[in-house]
C-alpha cells in the first residue's frame, strides 16, 4: 500500500489498510496532520495503476474498515463498532474485533453493515458528543434491518472528555501511548478488564426503530440519473477505408444493414497475418527500432443485434478460400515430393547394398560416403502446407504452426471472451504468455519435452480477432481493473464498438461479386509478395527486409508521436487508457505499413511508406481512440451494471410496487438473476432516490418476511 506522504501540504500521520474478507486489498484511509493539529483524513482506493493509491472512493456500498478481521471472528463472540479507524485500531490493538465506517459520524448510511448480519452481540461505542449520537442512532437502526440482527448494546465510556472517544479512555490508563503505536502487550489484559466491567452499563438503544428502519414514504427526493457511461464514438468515414474496399465493404454492410466497422478490422487484422513478420517497418529514419505489424482486434457489441458474425465472416471467407487453394496447391506438390522421395529411398537402398559389399571386401567407404552425402544435400525438400489462420491455441500445436509459416498465423474465436478467460487460469499462464509474447512478432521459442522431442520456432508471430459482447467484456475488464493488468486487453488495438444503426430497412439485393474478387486479388499478392523487389531493404546483419517513411510521411509521424507521448499520455487518468493510448506508437506504424503494402499489390506503390499513408493512419489513431475510450468508459462494478438494468425495468414499469427482490431475479431477466446482486442493485438504487424500503414486523416464529421496495411516485 502506497499513500502520498503529504496532502494540502500537510504530512502523513498514519494509514489505516482497508481489506476485503479474503484479505485483499481495497484502500486505504490516511490522517495528514499540521504543527497546529489542523487535520485532513483522506480515503485512497483508486488505484494510480503503478502499485500506488489515488484520493477518492467510488465504492457503493462502501466496505466496513477490519472486514477480514471480521470475517474470522466467531460469530458468539462480541464485536465493537466505533468511530474511525483510529479507535477501532485501538480496540484491535488489545485482541478485540472491532470495525468502523468510512467517512465519519455522518456517513454511516453509506457503509455495507451486512458482513454483520448473523454476529450475536455487537457494542456500540460511540464518541462523546452529538456527532456520536447521531452515528450511534444511524448504526443501530442499519444494524435492525439486517435479516439476522445482532443484539446491539449501546455504552458511553465513564468518564470521557466532550468529544473524547476510545482512543482518550486507553490513554487514561498508559498516557504514554501515542493512539497509533502498538500497545504494549503486558497492558492488554489489564485493559480489557476494565472494558468489561464498563460493558455491565451498556444498555439497548432507545430509539424509534421504525422511523430508523423505514423512513416515512412522503419523503420522496427527484431520483438522480443513473445510466451507463457510453461516450460517443466515430462513424468509420469512407475515407478512412483503403480505396480498393469501399465498394465491397459499403455493399456488404448496406445488404446485411450493420456498421462497417466490424468488416474493415477484420480486414485490417487480416492483413496483418499476411505481411507478418516477413517484412518490417522502422518508424525512424536512423534508429533500428523495428514494429512487426501484427495486429489484434476485437468487435464489440450485442448479439443478435449488431450482426458481428456475419460482418467478420465476410472477409474470413477470403481468408478460408485462400488456404484452401494452398491446401489445393499442397497436395499437387505432394504427389512430385512423394515420387522424389521413392527416387531418393531407391537411391539409398542402392547406396546400402554396395555399402554392405563394400565393408566384406574393404572396398571404398569414404567414395560412398560422399555419394551419401551428395544425395542428401540435392534432394528436395518435403513440401509443407502454408496455413494461414487455425483456431488451435496450444502452445505445442502452434509452435509447430508458426516453425511451418514464418510469417505468423491468424487466430480467430467468434467468441473471443472465452479465449481471454481461460487464459487466467493457473493452468493456462504459459500459454497466455505465449501469445503475449507472439502479439511482437519477432520473438523466438524452443521446447524440449521427453517423448515429444524438441519443438522449436525461429520466430512467434500470432495475429488476433474476435467478438466480444459488451457485458462479458464489461465484467473481464472490471476483473483487470481490480487486479494486475498485464496488458493483455490493450493489445486488442484494432477493438471497435460501433453504434446501432437506428434506421434499419429491409434489404435484398445481388452482393458485388466483382469488388470482392478484387479485394482476393490483393490478399493473393499481399500472401505471395517479395518485399525486396519492392524495393524494401534488408541488410547483411537484418533478420527481415524492410521498409521507412518517406521524409514527408517522416515529419508526420514525428509530430504525431511528440503529441502522443508529451501531451496525450501525460495527461490521461484511466489507467487502462493509459496503457492504450502507450501502445499506440507501434499501432500508427503498423498500420501505415499495411496501407503501403496494399497499394504495392494494388500495383500502385513502392519503396517507402508514403506521406498519404501517413495521414490516413493519424486518422485512424484518433477513430480507434474513441471507441478505445467508449470500451474503458464502459467499465463498472457488476452491481452499478445490474442498477442499471433494474432501472430499466422501473422505467419501464414491468415490476408491481411495492416490490421485493425474490420478485426481481424469479423472471431471470439478463443481468438480474443473482439474489445478491440485484439486492446490491437495489441498495444503489435506494442511495439515488428511485426505491425506498420498508421491513414488516419480524414475527414471533418463521422467517422473518423479505423487505419491500417502494417505487419513487416520479416513475408513475
Amino acid at each position: 500500500m502506497r499513500v502520498p506522504p503529504s496532502f494540502n501540504d500537510k504530512p502523513l500521520i498514519h494509514a489505516w489498510s482497508y481489506e476485503s474478507t479474503d484479505g485483499e486489498l481495497l484502500g486505504a484511509v490516511a490522517r495528514y496532520q499540521d504543527g497546529d493539529g489542523k487535520k485532513d483524513v483522506i480515503p485512497f482506493f483508486k488505484s494510480d495503476g503503478n502499485g500506488g493509491l489515488l484520493s477518492g472512493i467510488d465504492l457503493t456500498p462502501r466496505p466496513l474498515f477490519n472486514l477480514y478481521r471480521l470475517a474470522n471472528h466467531p460469530k458468539d463472540k462480541a464485536v465493537f463498532i466505533v468511530e474511525g479507524e483510529k479507535c477501532a485500531a485501538a480496540l484491535q490493538g488489545i485482541g478485540l474485533c472491532a470495525v468502523t465506517s468510512l467517512g465519519g459520524s455522518n456517513n454511516a448510511d453509506k457503509a455495507d453493515w451486512t458482513p454483520l448480519n448473523g454476529y450475536k452481540t455487537v457494542f456500540i461505542l460511540p464518541d462523546n458528543d452529538k456527532a456520536g449520537e447521531h452515528y450511534a442512532e444511524a448504526v443501530y437502526g442499519a444494524l435492525s434491518a439486517l435479516q439476522s440482527p445482532p443484539d446491539v448494546k449501546l455504552l458511553t465510556l465513564d468518564g470521557l472528555p466532550d468529544g473524547g472517544d476510545i482512543v482518550d479512555w486507553v490513554q487514561s490508563f498508559c498516557d504514554d501511548w501515542d493512539g497509533y503505536a502498538p500497545i504494549a502487550e503486558h497492558l492488554h489484559e489489564s485493559l480489557k478488564d476494565n472494558l468489561r466491567a464498563e460493558l455491565k452499563n451498556a444498555k439497548t438503544p432507545n430509539y424509534e426503530l421504525s422511523k430508523l428502519i423505514n423512513p416515512p414514504l412522503d419523503t420522496w427526493q427527484l431520483p438522480n440519473e443513473i445510466t451507463t457511461t457510453m461516450p460517443p464514438v466515430q462513424s468509420l468515414a469512407v475515407e478512412l477505408i483503403p480505396e480498393q474496399f469501399r465498394a465491397w465493404i459499403a455493399d456488404n454492410a448496406y445488404r446485411m444493414q450493420t456498421p462497417p466497422d466490424f468488416a474493415v478490422i477484420t480486414l485490417m487484422t487480416v492483413f496483418s497475418s499476411l505481411i507478418g513478420a516477413g517484412c518490417g517497418m522502422r518508424p525512424k529514419q536512423r534508429d533500428n527500432w523495428e514494429v512487426i505489424c501484427n495486429l489484434w482486434g476485437a468487435c464489440v457489441g450485442r448479439p443478435s443485434v449488431m450482426l458481428k458474425s456475419p460482418s467478420m465472416k465476410e472477409p474470413m471467407q477470403l481468408l478460408d478460400r485462400l488456404q484452401a487453394d494452398y491446401g489445393e496447391r499442397f497436395e499437387r506438390e505432394k504427389i512430385g515430393s512423394d515420387f522424389d522421395a521413392m527416387v531418393g529411398k531407391a537411391a539409398i537402398d542402392d547406396i546400402k547394398g554396395k555399402l554392405a559389399k563394400t565393408t566384406k571386401t574393404g572396398g571404398d567407404i569414404q567414395s560412398l560416403k560422399a555419394e551419401y552425402a551428395e544425395l542428401m544435400q540435392s534432394a528436395e525438400p518435403e513440401p509443407t502446407r502454408r496455413l494461414f489462420k487455425s483456431n488451435e491455441t496450444s502452445i505445442q500445436s502452434m509452435t509447430v504452426l508458426q516453425n511451418q509459416n514464418p510469417r505468423g498465423i491468424f487466430v480467430f474465436r467468434d467468441e473471443l471472451m472465452g479465449l481471454l478467460a481461460s487464459w487466467d487460469r493457473d493452468d493456462k499462464a504459459d500459454e497466455r504468455a505465449y501469445f503475449l509474447e507472439a502479439w511482437n512478432g519477432n520473438g523466438s521459442y524452443t521446447d524440449f519435452k521427453i517423448g515429444r522431442g524438441l519443438t522449436e520456432a525461429k520466430n512467434v508471430c500470432i495475429s488476433l480477432l474476435g467478438g466480444i459482447q459488451p457485458d462479458k467484456l464489461n465484467r473481464y475488464l472490471y476483473q483487470a481493473m481490480k487486479g494486475g493488468n498485464d496488458g493483455l486487453v490493450q493489445r486488442l488495438q484494432l477493438a471497435v464498438y460501433p453504434d446501432e444503426l437506428s434506421d434499419w430497412q429491409l434489404i435484398d439485393t445481388k452482393p458485388n461479386k466483382a469488388e470482392k474478387e478484387r479485394a482476393y486479388s490483393i490478399m493473393q499478392a499481399l500472401a505471395e509478395m517479395d518485399f525486396i523487389q519492392y524495393d524494401a531493404v534488408q541488410g547483411e546483419h537484418d533478420d527481415r527486409p524492410y521498409f521507412r517513411f518517406t521524409d514527408d510521411a517522416q515529419l508526420i509521424f514525428n509530430q504525431w508521436l511528440t503529441e502522443l507521448q508529451t501531451v496525450k499520455i501525460k495527461q490521461e487518468g484511466n489507467p487502462l487508457m493509459l496503457e492504450h493510448l502507450g501502445k499506440y506508437r507501434s499501432l500508427m506504424p503498423s498500420l501505415a505499413l499495411i496501407f503501403h503494402c496494399i497499394d504495392i499489390a494494388d500495383d500502385k506503390a513502392s519503396g517507402n511508406v508514403s506521406a498519404k499513408a501517413a495521414r490516413l493512419v493519424v486518422q485512424w489513431c484518433d477513430y480507434l481512440e474513441t471507441h478505445a475510450r467508449r470500451i474503458y468508459a464502459f467499465v463498472e462494478s457488476p452491481e452499478h451494471a445490474a442498477a442499471v438494468r433494474l432501472a430499466e425495468k422501473v422505467k419501464a414499469k414491468a415490476l408491481s410496487n411495492p416490490f421485493t427482490i425474490k420478485d426481481v431475479y424469479k423472471n431471470h431477466w439478463h443481468g438480474l438473476s443473482d439474489k445478491l446482486e440485484v439486492e446490491a442493485a437495489c441498495n444503489i438504487l435506494v442511495d439515488e432516490n428511485w426505491l425506498m424500503m420498508q421491513r414488516k414486523p419480524k414475527p414471533l416464529t418463521g422467517r422473518p418476511p423479505l423487505p419491500e421496495y417502494h417505487i419513487n411516485p416520479f416513475f408513475n
